[in-house]
């Protein structure tokens, strides 16, 4: 996928072939083409949203690759708590997949809850495309968790790191737009 470089982060061939699976899954019954992951807002709560889906996941992705270099960096030897790399990378890349069947692009051309988002938020959406994709249980539970449904239950450390860099490009778009 040359929309999503950083797939290509993930060492396991398996893993990487499961995420790309993944996308084109969420993509066709979305209704969606690759390129249009470049013009869907990452966010419906703001109105004319200037970020893109891309632009978000791709951001996740590389701000949790930088914590998870210097967690390890920090962590090695000193109570070994260390993150795995791939099942951050798996976990940042479909942590918001759902949206891509949660959302469409209404015949007024403004983006809107489809009627599976409408019944599904995208944490449990994009669960069980990842898992119909041959994404396992330890990175299904990153997207599961990555939002407000994952609040007060377990998460793994990478589940952790995901949440807070995900919360955290929210809240910062959501100030500079005004709106916190």
């Amino acid at each position: 996928m040359e929309l999503l470089p950083e797939i290509n982060w993930i060492k396991d061939v398996k893993l990487r072939d499961a995420v790309v699976e993944s996308y084109v899954d969420a993509l066709t019954e979305g209704g969606w083409e690759p390129g249009d992951m470049t013009n869907i807002p990452f966010a419906l709560a703001f109105p004319n949203c200037p970020t893109s889906y891309l632009q978000h996941v791709r951001a996740v992705t590389r701000m949790s690759l930088t914590i998870l270099e210097e967690y390890n960096s920090i962590y090695k030897g000193h109570g070994d708590f260390l993150l795995d790399h791939d099942r951050l990378i798996a976990g940042a890349i479909l942590h918001d997949i759902g949206k891509l069947v949660e959302w469409e692009k209404g015949p007024d051309g403004k983006f809107g809850k489809s009627q599976a988002g409408k019944d599904l938020r995208h944490p449990f959406s994009g669960t069980v495309i990842a898992m119909r994709n041959g994404i396992s249980t330890d990175i299904a539970h990153i997207i599961a968790n990555h939002a407000h449904e994952g609040d007060g239950a377990r998460r793994s450390p990478e589940g952790v790191v995901i949440n807070k860099v995900d919360m955290m490009n929210f809240d910062s778009i959501k100030s500079h737009l005004g709106y916190l």
